[in-house]
């Protein structure tokens, strides 16, 4: 053969060695990608699931937050009632002061009225026992 034709032959082995390492690189390559898609749809299936489970828990969540809800009108209407029935007692509580406050008041004036009478009937008792014009009598002795 002739040396133009070895070089052709040459370079065509060349590049077929190169064709080659680079398909082999490529398959290498290809492997590693088909490991990551693999990876990537095993993740893709665990991350549904999580879905599922989370959509499952907002859903038993919005369930409680109404129940919730329920049980805080009731309650807010329970206090609210305690409220009412609280502030009616204390208006009859104070009522009942200040009637007690007014009898008291009248009290006082009834027991001023009666200590000036229990005055003027010492005096006069006292006046009755002396005598008019007597001064202080002794004490008789037994």
């Amino acid at each position: 053969m002739s040396d133009p034709t070895e070089r052709k032959i040459e370079f065509i082995l060349e590049m077929q060695a190169q064709f080659a390492a680079n398909l082999s690189r490529s398959e290498v390559n290809i492997d590693k990608l088909s490991a990551a898609v693999g990876e990537l749809r095993q993740s893709a299936g665990e991350l549904g699931e999580s879905v599922g489970e989370l959509r499952e828990s907002v859903g038993e969540l919005r369930h409680s937050v109404g129940e919730l809800r329920f049980s805080v009108a009731e309650l807010a209407g329970i206090v609210g009632e305690s409220i009412r029935i609280s502030d009616d007692r204390f208006t009859r509580l104070d009522e009942r002061i200040a009637k007690l406050a007014e009898a008291q008041r009248g009290m006082a004036e009834a027991q001023k009225a009666t200590d000036e009478r229990l005055n003027v009937l010492m005096n006069v008792v006292e006046r009755h026992i002396t005598g008019h014009s007597h001064g202080p009598q002794t004490p008789i002795k037994q």
